[in-house]
């Protein structure tokens, strides 16, 4: 089974800065089980059945209510958060699942501004200077070179074919990013347009960072998003929210396929005015 569950506009509940993703996702799911009367007792969560769980109609995202002049003014953003121990061939997959559940759910007039690819082997470390081994190299990761620069290469297609502006990455040190560059002017690919640092990390950034990004048309942004931004235990609170019985041990045998960050932004003001999750879970147990 899969559920594929979007939330709706939360940047209102963000505000008081009580809500985090798990509560976004968990808030959604108990507004929708409202919505729907569902008492949780009829829903099965085994077999190969798909549930959608749209967006709150009462908070639609991405500016969908304002005129069209004003979205035309509103630049989204798409973070795709890859989980944990998927391979090449599955971020290809999840890429173009990914995408296509965006636009499903979106409005017509709705064009991804950038699209952020987030790793989770990858977390942002850099010495100035820092020498780039060979191609087979993992980089301090555990995933290689030659994994990313194939990855990217499907992103920046896949992202073409869904009409996104421009590609970008997070958390990359110096050398990564400047792999990423040489290879994409040697396959005529779009260079990286973002590259995302964590707060905690991009107060103080090194100087070959800075200019490699300067020369390159790279803007480097600060994101707070965390490291195992939707750990298992929580897949499975929010998942035993659908059934008013406790979870078989097959039900309970879930894990998150793909992870949706939507942020708009008024371009000309840089307000957020809207921040919303697309998520797909999957029920590993129907495998067993």
């Amino acid at each position: 089974m899969s559920i594929i569950l979007s939330t709706g506009n939360v940047s209102h509940a963000r505000k008081s800065g009580t809500q985090d993703l798990v509560s976004d996702l968990k808030q959604r799911i108990l507004l929708w089980c409202d919505e729907e009367q569902h008492t949780g007792s009829a829903l099965s969560l085994a077999g190969d059945v798909k549930l959608e769980i749209p967006p709150n109609p009462r908070e639609p995202l991405l500016c969908v209510d304002e005129t069209p002049d004003r979205k035309a003014q509103v630049e989204i953003t798409v973070k795709l958060f890859f989980p944990p121990s998927s391979t090449v061939s599955a971020r290809a997959k999840i890429l173009e699942r990914a995408l296509s559940q965006f636009k499903a759910a979106a409005p017509e007039q709705v064009r991804i501004s950038q699209l952020v690819l987030s790793f989770p082997e990858i977390t942002f470390s850099d010495d100035d200077g820092e020498d780039l081994d060979e191609e087979s190299s993992t980089l301090g990761s555990s995933i290689s070179e030659q994994d990313l620069l194939d990855i990217w290469t499907v992103a920046v297609q896949t992202a073409e074919w869904y009409n996104v502006q421009s590609v970008g990455v997070s958390e990359f040190s110096t050398a990564r990013l400047e792999a990423l560059i040489k290879f994409s002017k040697r396959k005529g690919l779009a260079l990286p347009s973002i590259n995302q640092i964590n707060i905690r990390d991009c107060c103080v950034l090194p100087p070959s960072l800075t200019t490699l990004a300067k020369e390159n048309g790279v803007k480097l942004l600060a994101h707070n998003d965390a490291l195992n931004i939707l750990p298992e235990e929580s897949v499975r609170d929010i998942v035993a929210l659908l059934t008013a019985d406790e979870l078989t041990v097959a039900e309970d045998k879930w894990s998150w396929e793909w992870l949706l960050k939507i942020t708009g932004v008024l371009a000309n003001r840089g307000i957020v005015c809207g921040l919303g999750w697309m998520v797909e879970f999957v029920n590993i147990g129907d495998d067993i």
